[in-house]
């Protein structure tokens, strides 16, 4: 579970700031309204006035907020700061600078008590997207069995309504995984493949490790033989085919599934991480599939089978070896066979 320590960068980088915004959020040397203010910040003293501490705490941020929460532990207002927050939020989730949100939503997250579905409703319902995004963090940071019926209303609203890309932003992702939500693996999917974040991979695995790597292959099918050649890719997200590929290696997907042989690419790219990972996921299905590794090998351009020779040479082992043998035998390219033959194994 991730530890209160750990929700104010997390809900930063839920919520997109930018690096300007998160240095300004750690400074709390002067009122974080956006606007020309540069009134100190108050000192918050020992017997404060809890609204005015807590007021302090969402305008200011950095050092000033991390002073309010002490004040609150030590003095035992827990409850209070709570419901504070909760109404500030309510009545402010419109017109809140961007700071100011995310200052309160750490501050709201930060207390040792539940997130309310109400103020998932609340954040999620507002329309507006820093709000949106901080209402799924919350409820992927602090998940709770309350927040489930909540989380599955706005889901099944965005189905019936069309409105999928509302919710299909890494956040929701993050809270559909923390909350186990087995039924929003389909809306995952089609995250995965219109969006392309990493959290979308990671839910899968955590929701279906099984089903999740036959579904992978539809996006790693998406970028051309050549683009992997590339030290950069815009058909799919790199971080995201790493997670994927790292996967496949606890749980390989099955050979002939449309899509598989695309990790024949991804064993030429030229991106080590993507290469080797792509390799030691081929090298599980031999010897048992051989031949079909080697068929759909000799299928691709005569480059494509030149560039694996060049990768299984340079890790050359008996499995290696052994494709490689069966792959001279199936090529129809003579440069091919000559690439194999001056190797020693």
């Amino acid at each position: 579970m991730t530890s209160r320590r750990q929700l104010y960068p997390l809900i930063l980088a839920a919520c997109g700031l930018g690096l300007a915004a998160c240095q300004t959020q750690g400074q709390g040397g002067a009122k974080q309204t956006g606007k020309k203010d540069t009134k100190p910040p108050p000192a918050i003293y020992a017997n404060m006035d809890l609204e005015h501490a807590v007021e302090a705490g969402i305008d200011y941020g950095g050092d000033t907020l991390t002073s309010v929460k002490r004040l609150i532990k030590r003095r035992g207002l827990t409850q209070s700061a709570y419901s504070l927050v909760a109404k500030d939020l309510h009545d402010n989730v419109q017109s809140y600078e961007h700071n100011q949100l995310i200052n309160a939503g750490h501050l709201y997250a930060s207390l040792p008590l539940p997130v309310a579905p109400q103020m998932f409703k609340i954040l999620i319902g507002s329309g507006r997207p820093l709000a949106q995004q901080l209402g799924w963090q919350l409820a992927a940071v602090k998940p709770s069995a309350a927040l489930v019926a909540a989380i599955e209303g706005e889901l099944t609203r965005a189905i019936a309504d069309n409105d999928e890309d509302s919710v299909l932003i890494p956040q929701m992702a993050n809270a559909v995984r923390a909350n186990h939500l087995k039924d929003a693996y389909t809306l995952l999917r089609q995250g995965l493949m219109t969006k392309g974040d990493e959290e979308f991979a990671l839910g899968m695995i955590a929701l279906n490790p099984v089903a999740a790597s036959d579904d992978f292959l539809p996006y790693l099918a998406l970028p051309p033989a050549e683009e992997l050649r590339q030290l950069t890719m815009s058909s799919v997200n790199l971080y995201t085919c790493i997670t994927i590929l790292k996967h496949m290696q606890k749980e390989p997907p099955t050979a002939g599934k449309p899509g598989f042989d695309h990790l024949l690419f991804f064993a030429v790219s030229r991106n080590p991480t993507l290469a080797e990972l792509a390799h030691a996921i081929l090298e599980q299905f031999l010897p048992e599939r051989t031949d079909y590794i080697a068929q759909a090998l000799a299928r691709q351009q005569a480059w494509v089978q030149i560039a694996y020779i060049e990768g299984a040479r340079r890790r050359m082992n008996p499995k290696e070896g052994l494709l490689l043998s069966e792959l001279k035998k199936t090529t129809s390219e003579n440069d091919v066979v000559q690439e194999i033959n001056e190797i020693k194994f």
